[in-house]
C-alpha cells in the first residue's frame, strides 16, 4: 500500500511539473511571438513606396484564412467539443521542443525580414526599384517568412496540445500557400525569366521538398 501511495505522490509531482512547464513555455512562446509583431510594425516604417499592389478581394480573402489559423493558435475555445478537446498530453519534452522550435521559427522569420529590407509589405506588392532578393534565407526557400512563421506556429501548437492548437498550422499554410501563388505571379511579372530560374533553384517553402 505504501509502495502505491508512494507511485503515486511521485506521478502527480511529474505531472503538475509537466504542466508547470508547458505553461512556461506558452507563456515564452507569447513572447517570442510578440517580439516578432514588434519587429513587422518598426519594419512598416522602412518600406519603399508601392507601385502594384494586389486586388483588395484577394487580399481579404488570403489574410482571413492566416487570421483564422491564429485565432485557432491563441483565441479562446471555439464551443466546439471536438476542436477544443486535448489532442495530447503536454510533456516536460514536448513542452521545450515546441519552444525551441518556436524560437527557431521567429528567428528565421526575422532573418528573412531583415534580409528582405524595404522590398517588404504586408501585403502582395511590387516597390518602388524593387529587386530581387536571393541571399540569407532566400537562398534556402523562396517565402522564408512564411516559412519562419509556419514553424514557429507548429511549434507553439506542441505547447497546447489541443485540437484547435494543431488545426491551426495547417490553415495558416493554406493561406500562406494562396499567397504564394499571387506572390509569385507579381514576381515573375517584375522579373521574368531571373524569376523563373530563381523557381528552378530554390523551393518555396520546404527545402528540398515543396
Amino acid at each position: 500500500m505504501t509502495e502505491i501511495a508512494a507511485g503515486t505522490a511521485a506521478w502527480t509531482a511529474a505531472w503538475i511539473s509537466a504542466a508547470a512547464v508547458a505553461e512556461e513555455a506558452r507563456r515564452w512562446a507569447e513572447w517570442l511571438w510578440l517580439a516578432l509583431t514588434i519587429v513587422w510594425v518598426v519594419g512598416m516604417f522602412t518600406t519603399r513606396r508601392t507601385v502594384r499592389r494586389q486586388t483588395s478581394s484577394s487580399r481579404v480573402w488570403q489574410s482571413g484564412i492566416v487570421l483564422l489559423g491564429f485565432w485557432l493558435l491563441f483565441g479562446p475555445g471555439t464551443g466546439i467539443r471536438g476542436i477544443d478537446a486535448t489532442a495530447f498530453a503536454v510533456t516536460t519534452t514536448t513542452a521545450l521542443a515546441g519552444l525551441a522550435t518556436t524560437l527557431a521559427g521567429v528567428a528565421f522569420a526575422i532573418w528573412a525580414r531583415v534580409t528582405l529590407g524595404a522590398n517588404w509589405s504586408g501585403v502582395i506588392t511590387v516597390k518602388e526599384g524593387h529587386t530581387l532578393i536571393r541571399r540569407g534565407p532566400y537562398s534556402i526557400v523562396r517565402h522564408p517568412i512564411y516559412t519562419g512563421i509556419l514553424t514557429a506556429a507548429a511549434g507553439t501548437a506542441l505547447t497546447h496540445g489541443s485540437v484547435r492548437a494543431l488545426l491551426a498550422p495547417p490553415v495558416v499554410a493554406f493561406g500562406f500557400w494562396l499567397k504564394t501563388v499571387t506572390e509569385e505571379q507579381f514576381m515573375a511579372a517584375e522579373f521574368g525569366e531571373a524569376y523563373m530560374r530563381y523557381q528552378r533553384d530554390v523551393r518555396a517553402l520546404i527545402p528540398f521538398l515543396f
